[in-house]
């Protein structure tokens, strides 16, 4: 920020504590995401509780105290406030430094000039002290400048100007719109960063130079949650920086990355292919679990997932075991191609296995019962080099008639 200030008489502002001596005031906000209803989630949707009194209606809390569902409402409503504070700053910019109000120290440079007929002032507000934000790349603001003049030197507030009419202390909606001419990018790897976030409902993220992680609000799905007991919304974080190599073409590089928050409020990998730090492709793979083969003209990527047959573990035998896998082409430009699903192997309660020839040309999918007993092939894909396909082979369990 720069500019002139035209007045008479002059007593600038050293320290947070003069706060009626001269200096400016701004206030920013930037986008914040839309705050997810009050409410629970389990296997059959969503509950909201708009007000307290909803805990009473037995068609949304089937089970458990009212007056435990009421106390979670009264502490979520409290802390839905807390969770939008970050989105709006308010600085002070005094002449020793520009202060976060409500934190200590400054967080940027100023520069204050007497001049004839008032003074001048530079500052610089790092972006590592700007408010939380949902966009990105950043071409949303929200300002108010305001200014207070002091020309008797005394220990309290005379005038208080703003830039806007009609202002209420910490309403963004009373504040200006402001649109960037340039967009300002934030990230290690601000494509990739923009790229997630935007796949990401309800993300934000603390901007600076570096930034390579977010956060997510939901309301969790839960199995069984027939009153509610998860927070709404959670806030689930997402590090991009824990990514891991997975394969590489030539001069294209395969990662996972953990960059996809799952309905659970688990986070669920993406398939990323970049040229050095240029972003080729990516999709999502859910799993961190891959294997890979080269088939000209590219790879073909093995996705294995294991976990419940139901997301939530609900139902009959919904929390049993399965596998299951995708495998997903790349070509020699780093695109992935459509994947072709395996079914795998589901069990009723046993544990389920599965293995793979380092050339990916046979994939198993076995049953292993109780320790002590052999494992039980359930599935053989064969990798059929005419058709470009796998063929199934089901096995039935020993003794099947």
């Amino acid at each position: 920020m720069a500019g002139e200030i035209h007045d008479d008489r002059v007593f600038l502002s050293a320290t947070p504590e003069q706060i009626h001596h001269d200096h400016l005031e701004l206030w920013l906000a930037l986008p914040q995401p839309e705050m997810p209803p009050l409410a629970f989630v389990n296997q059959f949707g969503e509950h909201p509780l708009a007000t307290a009194d909803a805990c009473d209606d037995a068609e949304v809390v089937t089970s458990g105290d009212p007056a435990a569902c009421r106390a979670w409402w009264k502490k979520q409503t409290e802390r839905r406030k807390q969770l939008v504070r970050p989105f709006i700053a308010q600085y002070g910019l005094m002449s020793g430094g520009v202060v976060h109000f409500g934190k200590k120290g400054t967080v940027g440079p100023i520069r204050y000039e007497l001049m004839d007929g008032g003074y001048r002032f530079e500052a610089l507000i790092p972006a590592s002290a700007f408010p939380r934000s949902a966009e990105a790349p950043l071409r949303n603001l929200k300002v108010l400048v305001s200014l207070v003049d002091n020309d008797e030197n005394k220990n309290k507030l005379e005038t208080f100007l703003s830039s806007v009419t009609g202002q209420r202390f910490g309403d963004p909606s009373t504040f200006q719109a402001v649109k960037l001419a340039q967009p300002l990018r934030f990230g290690a790897w601000p494509e990739l960063f923009e790229r997630v976030l935007k796949a990401n409902e309800r993300g934000s993220y603390q901007p600076g130079p570096d930034v390579r992680t977010f956060e997510v609000w939901l309301n969790p799905a839960r199995g069984y949650q027939y009153s509610p007991e998860a927070p709404s919304p959670e806030v689930v974080s997402v590090d991009l920086s824990k990514m891991e190599p997975q394969a590489s073409l030539n001069d294209i590089e395969v990662l996972t990355v953990p960059a996809q928050v799952e309905p659970t409020g688990s986070l669920g990998h993406w398939l990323v292919s970049r040229r050095d730090k240029a972003l080729l492709d990516t999709r999502y793979s859910g799993t961190r679990t891959v294997l890979n083969t080269r088939r000209p003209p590219g790879l073909h990527l093995l996705l294995v997932t294991e976990g419940t047959q139901s997301l939530l573990g609900t139902g009959t035998c919904g929390a049993c075991p399965m596998v299951s896998f995708e495998v997903v082409p790349m070509d020699e430009r780093g695109k992935f191609a459509q994947s072709m699903s395996l079914e795998g192997a589901a069990s009723q309660g046993d544990k389920v296995e599965w293995d793979a020839s380092l050339d990916l040309s046979r994939i198993d999918a076995f049953i292993a019962p109780a320790e002590g007993k052999s494992r039980q092939l359930d599935a053989r894909y064969t990798w059929n080099a005419k058709t470009g396909r796998y063929d199934e082979k089901r096995f039935e369990p020993p003794g099947t008639p």
